[in-house]
């Protein structure tokens, strides 16, 4: 088996599915992490936190690259919750940690794709993406695949609880697509840009969680980054994860006993068929609409043989076997976990 290169493009630190995102992919041999780089916010931090977690892993031969801190139109971002680096950045490390780059992430995607074939991976906002699209066109010719952690695409596909705090708060599904919506129009850009993609959407990875007993398993794995994994996912699931702003009282929609939804290691996993999770190939439409992204899927009937309102036709996840899911991506980390030295 030859692992795929790809490159990791994150907003660590903020919510901790990008640590885990980060960690299952240096966990799973299908694949060969080129590069991780840095979006939203203060990428400073963000990029000291992937160096880090890059040296606790062995693998500090992986760069960090320093990206696009603000959305390039409007948008939700960025995001900074302040809890950011806690956890991890404050406590003592006296080993290796990987090189943060000096060039710009988008600059480097364009000038990385014309050396070598890679894939990308994109769990936060597409600010990166797109400001790379903008220095050069032809770029998404040049990537094998793109996959993303993002969209909405069938609002169906939530779970009943969710359902049921849409009609509770009078949001709409596509609210809580929060990587689109950071920065709209690069969402925008990206979608329409030509890329081979992939989107894992928000209405499934938002049902998609990871319980306190996997984090406890971390913890015991006797190394250093499974201790400190499992302190980020304290902090997120004590003070941040089942509170969702400006609903405090009425949101309830995760179970009480998650302390993570698994956003973007199902992203990862989507890459090289993971266990649990199932992709179709979707005739989508893209629009900017207001401080919202929409992605809506296209039928077949309705397009008809010219593919009419079509604008890609993407693989799309439709389905995910929670169960199965959760436990290959906890034996995948656990035993990652287990192999490394403290």
């Amino acid at each position: 088996m030859t692992a795929a290169p790809f490159v990791l493009d994150t907003d660590i630190g903020t919510d901790v599915d990008d640590a885990l995102a980060l960690t299952f992919a240096l966990a799973s041999p299908e694949l060969d992490l080129i590069a991780v780089t840095i979006v939203d916010g203060d990428v400073d931090t963000r990029s000291r936190m992937a160096a880090r977690l890059l040296g606790m892993a062995g693998r500090p031969d992986i760069p960090v690259i320093k990206g696009v801190s603000k959305p390039i139109a409007a948008g939700r971002g960025p995001t900074w919750f302040g809890h950011e680096g806690k956890g991890l950045l404050e406590l003592p490390w006296d080993g290796p940690e990987a090189e943060i780059l000096s060039i710009d992430a988008p600059e480097w995607l364009v000038e990385e794709s014309h050396k070598r074939e890679f894939q990308i991976c994109a769990v936060g906002p597409f600010s990166n993406i797109a400001a790379a699209v903008n220095l050069d066109a032809s770029l998404p010719q040049r990537v094998k695949k793109l996959t993303v952690m993002g969209g909405m695409v069938f609002p169906d596909h939530y779970d009943p609880q969710w359902k049921a705090f849409f009609k509770t708060t009078g949001l709409p599904p596509n609210h809580m697509d929060h990587n689109s919506n950071s920065d709209v129009r690069a969402a925008y850009i990206m979608a329409n840009a030509g890329f081979n993609m992939t989107w894992v959407s928000a209405e499934l990875t938002f049902c998609t969680t990871m319980n306190r007993d996997t984090m406890e398993r971390f913890r015991a794995s006797g190394s250093t980054m499974g201790d400190r994994l499992a302190r980020m996912i304290e902090i997120w699931a004590s003070d941040h994860f089942h509170r969702i702003p400006n609903f405090p009282q009425k949101a309830k929609p995760f179970p009480s006993d998650a302390v993570a939804a698994l956003h973007d290691p199902l992203a990862v996993a989507s890459m090289f068929g993971g266990d649990g999770l199932t992709l179709k190939r979707c005739g989508l439409s893209f629009a900017e609409a207001g401080e919202r992204f929409e992605t809506k899927p296209i039928s077949e009937a309705a397009q008809g043989e010219n593919q009419i309102g079509v604008d890609a036709v993407h693989n799309v996840s439709i389905a995910v076997d929670r169960a199965v899911f959760g436990q290959f991506f906890a034996g995948r980390m656990v035993n990652f976990l287990s192999e490394l030295k403290t």
